[in-house]
């Protein structure tokens, strides 16, 4: 069974992207902004199926077979692995320029550490009791002690230990080093990231600074500049501001107590449960917008040549091939149109159409999700 789950997980995954891609194949050749308006909706929808195929062919195995099904943990694994092989296809066609072996290595690295965590998430949740008692208590307080060592560096650690992170070349440190100077802010570790998409991460818990292969090969160092200068202005926000963001915790964080919440409330918990996952990221989507509006006008600020800042995000939305309008229910960053207005550049092009929040697939399996789901509470509720 597990060989079957792992096979029709990555069939279904390569089929559905497949037939999805078909819009962007058609415009494949016009400007950036076109492409990147009917790519992102099936990227977002590839991106969920990590998560939703797995999920609900796990939980439909269990409600179809309950006793011949292996255990959960190897169906989960085995769904895994092939919804990550389904999405290579796809992944190849839209980015040529990456070859297969830097692909694999780094979805497997990714991989690795985003389903580590996942994995101890369900694990918690498969372990509680059906009771609100100690037990659930410590096994609650040991998933929060996790995600917050996970949070601060455990990720980056595990990511060094991976080879994902590598010290950065000398030009990185001298332009971090002088733009941190320059903003008189403070930062504790600088890293390189072994990929091949262009992006900066900041994380503010730690003040450890992320830049990707990509992003150097792309950028001139007055536009990775004001790169540097967005992220290192996150490393200035409030910490009222910056606890804020752990509101996105509590997209998963409730569905540890499963179990105690079902067998407390029945139905009426699942969608307690599943109404918290609907609303936490609109209230995250607003807190982000804030503090990435911030982010924005001090690097505007701070820049070294007038405009670069405008270029650097230019190139890195068009690179990735990330729409220049956002879907309202995807703005976690201000729309790159409204970006570049902010900062002084007048596009040469018309404000795109918003690109779509996700393309059919990603739809069909969070119903596909909700579905089962849906049955395996009622089983539940059944069965006490």
């Amino acid at each position: 069974m597990l060989i079957g789950v792992g096979l029709f997980a990555a069939a279904i995954t390569f089929a559905t992207n497949w037939l999805a891609l078909i819009p962007w194949r058609r415009v494949r050749d016009q400007h950036w902004t076109k492409r990147a308006r009917l790519h992102f909706p099936v990227r977002v929808a590839a991106a969920s199926s990590l998560w939703t195929v797995p999920a609900a062919l796990t939980m439909s195995c269990l409600l179809v077979w309950p006793d011949e099904s292996p255990h959960w943990a190897l169906l989960v694994l085995a769904a895994a692995i092939g919804t990550v092989a389904g999405n290579i296809p796809m992944d190849r066609e839209v980015f040529p320029r990456i070859s297969l072996r830097d692909l694999l290595r780094q979805i497997a690295v990714t991989c690795l550490i985003r389903f580590l965590m996942w994995f101890v998430l369900l694990a918690a949740a498969t372990s509680m009791p059906q009771q609100f008692n100690l037990e659930a208590l410590l096994i609650a307080v040991a998933v929060l002690v996790a995600c917050i060592f996970w949070n601060r560096n455990g990720w980056v650690y595990l990511g060094r230990k991976l080879g994902l992170f590598q010290p950065p070349p000398e030009r990185l440190q001298k332009i971090v080093q002088e733009t941190a100077a320059r903003m008189n802010v403070g930062y504790s570790e600088l890293w390189l990231m072994r990929i091949s998409v262009a992006q900066a991460f900041a994380m503010p818990d730690s003040r450890v600074l992320l830049f990707s292969e990509r992003l150097l090969e792309l950028l001139s160092d007055k536009e990775i500049a004001a790169v540097c200068a967005h992220e290192l202005a996150h490393l200035t926000e409030p910490r009222r501001h910056y606890f804020q963001r752990y509101v996105i915790w509590l997209l998963f964080l409730p569905w540890v107590l499963f179990k105690p919440i079902v067998h407390a409330c029945g139905v009426l918990g699942f969608f307690m449960l599943l109404l918290t996952t609907v609303c936490v990221p609109v209230v995250y989507r607003r807190i982000s917008l804030k503090l990435e509006a911030r982010a924005d006008e001090l690097a505007h600020q701070n820049e070294a040549e007038e405009g670069s800042y405008a270029r650097a995000l230019l190139r890195l939305h068009e690179d990735s091939l990330l729409p220049a309008v956002m879907a309202k229910s995807r703005t976690a960053h201000p729309h790159l149109y409204d970006r570049l207005l902010a900062a002084g550049l007048t596009p040469d092009f018309p404000r795109p159409t918003p690109a779509a929040a996700m393309a059919w697939p990603g739809i069909v399996w969070s119903a596909a999700l909700g579905m089962s789901a849906m049955f395996l509470v009622l089983r539940l509720t059944q069965q006490q």
